[in-house]
């Protein structure tokens, strides 16, 4: 990745439409529609407030999506804001304004990553690899951080995985190593960051191809268990139900493999004691998902305390039932009390 141009193209591409200059005011940008917004990208002096306006329509404007992408030019100008501030990781420099107009890019491009379509060119045109460079861990400071949040999150919805590309988006994937990288920011990251890292963990660990590819050898196996075992510890103190649903869900996911070849003592061993005692045991009370994906991952007999979780689980549900069938009944015999004072009536 360190081989990478810090521009995709060369500067004879921007062709004519990038030297002619806007008169627009920039106050007057919130009153443009997306398809005016779109043909400014390309002034630098208003770029910034342009793309700024365009995620703001991104609900209203249906076809955002095809319109960054189909238009000239436009993917290339919003690389160019994302590849500006590489010179600024190491040391850290990044400030936060800048931080955050980068941002806005790569909220356009998170845009064009949840549309199947774009995401499909986004990954034909290997462009993902241009957000890379903000996954390695350079500082820990608030703008860089910001920007490896966001980053993360256009990632996480080029990984979803769920239309006919997704075999071609798996390989890209895999091929470009992104799974290292989340394993690092999983590792040493803020705990947004950690999070959305392993749901795209999750997300490839899902896919049986993905599956196949972590666990082909014992480096990438121990690799991932370990970086989900440091995890867990360190959503011990301050545990977070989503965030833990993703760490048991991958969990699940590396004991497929071993069910199909038997239980396996290693992987066993791997699984952090944490989730089967009393650590999570008020968080995991809030999902029956959660718990059901534990039993699920346990290979070799149930300890006791799990199995007293799952029935802690199973009681908080049926007594939530029971009142939730109980307030029903108090309002059907309130209706039918009404109804028979009105007939008295």
């Amino acid at each position: 990745m360190e081989n990478l141009p810090e521009s995709p193209f060369s500067e004879s591409t921007l062709g004519s439409s990038s030297s002619s200059p806007s008169q627009k005011n920039p106050n007057d940008l919130g009153a443009l529609t997306p398809n005016q917004l779109v043909l400014l990208i390309h002034d630098a002096s208003l770029r910034e407030e342009v793309m700024h306006h365009l995620y703001e329509k991104k609900d209203s404007c249906k076809n955002l999506a095809l319109l960054l992408w189909n238009n000239f030019n436009t993917v290339y100008m919003l690389l160019l804001e994302v590849t500006s501030v590489y010179r600024k990781f190491s040391p850290s420099m990044l400030s936060m304004k800048e931080a955050t107009r980068v941002c806005c890019a790569l909220a356009l491009f998170q845009v064009l990553a949840n549309n199947p379509e774009t995401r499909r060119g986004l990954i034909k045109a290997n462009i993902p690899c241009y957000f890379y460079p903000f996954l390695k861990p350079f500082g820990d400071d608030e703008p860089l951080e910001h920007v490896r949040i966001t980053t993360l999150g256009v990632l996480g919805d080029l990984t979803k995985f769920d239309d006919p590309y997704e075999s071609h988006a798996l390989h890209f994937f895999l091929e470009s190593e992104v799974v290292p990288l989340c394993l690092k920011c999983m590792d040493v990251c803020d705990e947004m960051s950690r999070k959305l890292a392993t749901l795209i963990v999750m997300n490839i660990l899902t896919q049986e191809r993905g599956l196949t590819y972590c666990c082909a050898t014992p480096e990438r196996f121990f690799a991932i268990v370990q970086v989900l075992r440091r995890v867990v510890e360190k959503l011990s103190p301050k545990p977070c139900l989503l965030h833990l649903e993703y760490v048991i869900q991958c969990y699940v996911c590396l004991s497929k493999i071993f069910r199909s070849i038997g239980p396996c003592d290693a992987f066993v061993r791997q699984i952090p004691p944490q989730l089967f005692d009393n650590t999570f045991r008020r968080t995991l009370l809030v999902s029956f998902i959660c718990s059901h994906l534990l039993m699920t991952t346990k290979l070799r007999g149930c300890c006791r305390c799990y199995i007293s979780i799952f029935m802690d689980v199973y009681i908080f549900r049926q007594l939530k039932r029971e009142k939730r069938l109980q307030r029903r009944l108090h309002q059907v015999q309130r209706v039918r009390e009404k109804e028979r004072s009105e007939l008295v009536l």
